[in-house]
């Protein structure tokens, strides 16, 4: 079982949070916002996708108009026009 799995489901059996197992942990307000926790940085940026980055994982947001509107250690918000999100 591939380290990421393994580390969802210990967090899913113990009813920890995401964060806890440093997981990706990805909240859609709307479809104009998107706030990622826990993540390790940014692999792509253009105003059509977003890739960011966690321990195993990776999110990629598409859209129109996509920016980075705030970005720290811990989270960062992705505002435009979201129009899918895939988890690798």
């Amino acid at each position: 079982m591939p380290a990421r799995a393994f580390r969802e489901e210990i967090a899913d059996r113990l009813d920890l949070p995401a964060e806890a197992a440093g997981c990706l942990k990805l909240t859609l307000l709307g479809s104009r916002r998107a706030l990622v926790e826990s993540h390790r940085g940014i692999s792509l940026y253009s105003p059509e996708c977003i890739e960011v980055q966690g321990r195993g994982a990776l999110a990629r947001i598409r859209g129109e108009g996509l920016s980075l509107a705030a970005m720290d250690r811990e989270a960062l918000l992705v505002r435009g026009r979201i129009l899918c999100v895939e988890l690798d």
